[in-house]
């Protein structure tokens, strides 16, 4: 291995070489190398990484078996010759692909979009995600946007923030820019709605947007009317609103930040003073569990279907 190693140390890849070369994000490779320490970095006297070029040929092998429905974590670490052999059972296989291989796919492909949305969030390139985030909009459509795309990488961004992978500037970054294009959105689908009014809110001394914003878009995909509060409402600002405007429906979210224990109190005085005739539904990684009349919705798809309940309109 060492002689061989030194036989190529002149050809030896940096990592954006190697990104180049086999179509595969920077980001995705660290990724793997930390995850499945797969591809293996040779360390330099001068401590930098570097990889071989065989790599190149086995990596594009992985991509392509990653396309064909298998999980990353499989198959990163393969051989060229375990992997070859998976593409030729695979194409031995009916051409008919299975739902969970579809499923598996697309994923991988989610993924990869947020692993790259998360490097330029990184080095604050405003120019690539902002173009991205229109592509995907217009490709995927709203609902499928939010819980294939925004909602997972708002997940990302916190557990970076969180471990100190990223700054509370990187943070404000995407944040920002990430409210503004969907509130952008939403507020362009809410013009001139005949619908019912839906009341959106975060609670007394919440500073995190991006669930209400992600709400916001997904409640315009229906036919009610958003009347948005915005951040940081107090209680009786909440409940006159809902009074004046004659709102069937409150919706609040709870950021995982604001945390269950604070939000509970606060939510249990709003649903005493409002009509029972008004729904109060609450979400986002702050939503206490087991709330009397109150709905507590799981994720987007959920707070959809329920919203285009019948009964609700």
């Amino acid at each position: 291995m060492l002689a061989d190693v030194e036989e190529q140390t002149e050809s030896l890849l940096t990592i954006g070489e190697l990104s180049r070369r086999t179509g595969i994000t920077t980001h995705t490779l660290r990724i793997w190398e930390k995850r499945y320490d797969s591809p293996k970095a040779i360390r330099l006297p001068s401590g930098h990484r570097r990889y071989l070029p065989k790599e190149i040929e086995r990596l594009r092998a992985v991509a392509r078996v990653i396309k064909l429905g298998f999980r990353a974590g499989k198959v990163v670490g393969g051989t060229l010759e375990e992997l070859h052999n998976l593409m030729g059972f695979e194409s031995k296989r009916s051409s008919k692909v299975s739902p969970s291989a579809q499923s598996d796919f697309l994923q991988s492909q989610y993924d990869s979009k947020i692993n790259q949305w998360l490097d330029w969030i990184g080095h604050f390139d405003e120019e690539n995600l902002n173009f991205e985030m229109h592509r995907e909009w217009g490709l995927l459509g709203p609902l499928a946007f939010i819980t294939n795309l925004a909602s997972p990488l708002v997940t990302r961004i916190g557990e970076k923030w969180e471990c100190g992978d990223f700054t509370v500037a990187q943070e404000h970054f995407a944040t920002e820019l990430l409210s503004n294009f969907l509130g952008t959105r939403w507020r362009r689908q809410n013009e001139r709605k005949p619908g019912k009014t839906a009341i959106i809110a975060t609670l007394p001394g919440e500073s995190h947007i991006l669930g209400l914003q992600m709400c916001a878009v997904v409640m315009s995909t229906t036919d009610w009317k958003i009347v948005s509060l915005g951040l940081d409402t107090p209680e009786e600002d909440i409940v006159a609103t809902v009074n004046q405007c004659g709102a069937p429906l409150l919706c609040v979210s709870v950021s995982g930040w604001y945390g269950a224990s604070r939000a509970k109190p606060i939510l249990w005085r709003l649903r005493k003073e409002l009509s029972q005739k008004t729904d109060v539904v609450v979400g986002g990684g702050g939503a206490p569990d087991n709330l009397d009349g109150i709905k507590v919705i799981d994720d987007f798809n959920q707070f959809y279907k329920w919203l285009n309940d019948p009964a609700k309109m």
